[in-house]
């Protein structure tokens, strides 16, 4: 056990982790503060907030992908001390996942939380306006909202782990492909028929046959979806909490099969 994990050499190895990271940390913490004010003068001067979705877009990004952009290339250039560390493969992805699952994402919700409170007392209206929406919602903290984020950053934890250069960008590719895959398949759904409880491929020209078809489909769809709401809710939480799961342990072998 002590081979896997000791308490003592993985706080050394978060120490130095922790060193490294400090400049990224400050970086982030500028930039997001920076694009904050920004924003905020520019909805006092011109009571325009476009930018508000912009500072969304680039914290979703940071927490998702986060490894793909701040963690160092896996490819045959990386510095041999990387793999002969005093600590195990088990302390070190360890050590990533809480960097990016738990640090980071704490440490960008506070800090946009402390800047709303302290624009929020500013006696300005612009100012409160800007600071009232950018309150981050309860939609934000729903469940479903954050297993989604987690389903996402698991993955491309997974990519920067497998692809030795341009994790963020193969990555990207490859959602965008399954995506694509998913919508087709959707697509030819539409064009299924279900008669005498039989899945049939109907290309029938027929616009209002087409019509009724389609309506018939979504309707047995919807009244099926209905009365098995349990059921669907039940698999949405098991494919929440399998699919992340499933992929750092892929993202765990992957590491000490690099390092062997």
């Amino acid at each position: 056990m002590n081979a896997i994990f000791n308490i003592n050499r993985f706080w050394e190895l978060e120490k130095r982790n922790f060193f490294l990271s400090r400049m990224q940390y400050l970086y982030i913490a500028g930039g997001l503060t920076g694009l904050y004010f920004l924003s905020m003068l520019l909805n006092v001067l011109t009571s325009d907030n476009n930018l508000i979705w912009l500072i969304y877009l680039i914290v979703g990004t940071i927490i998702i992908a986060g490894p793909c952009f701040f963690e160092k290339s896996r490819g045959k250039h990386s510095s041999i001390f990387d793999f002969t560390l005093p600590s195990s493969t088990f302390e070190k992805f360890i050590s990533v996942w809480i960097k990016y699952v738990i640090v980071l994402p704490v440490m960008v919700f506070i800090l946009l939380s402390l800047l709303n409170i302290i624009t929020g007392i500013i006696p300005v209206e612009g100012v409160q306006s800007h600071a009232k929406e950018m309150v981050l919602t309860e939609n934000l903290y729903a469940s479903k909202t954050l297993f989604t984020m987690l389903f996402l950053q698991s993955i491309f934890m997974g990519g920067y782990y497998y692809f030795k250069r341009y994790a963020f960008a193969k990555t990207s590719v490859v959602l965008l492909i399954l995506f694509i895959v998913a919508v087709f398949g959707a697509i030819l759904m539409v064009h299924l028929s279900m008669e005498h409880g039989n899945m049939t491929f109907n290309l029938n020209s027929d616009q209002q046959q087409a019509f009724r078809i389609g309506y018939e489909a979504g309707h047995s769809v919807g009244l099926i979806a209905f009365t098995s709401d349990s059921i669907v809710r039940g698999c949405s939480i098991i494919i929440d909490v399998v699919v992340p799961t499933g992929m750092w342990i892929v993202s765990f072998f992957k590491l000490r099969e690099t390092e062997i």
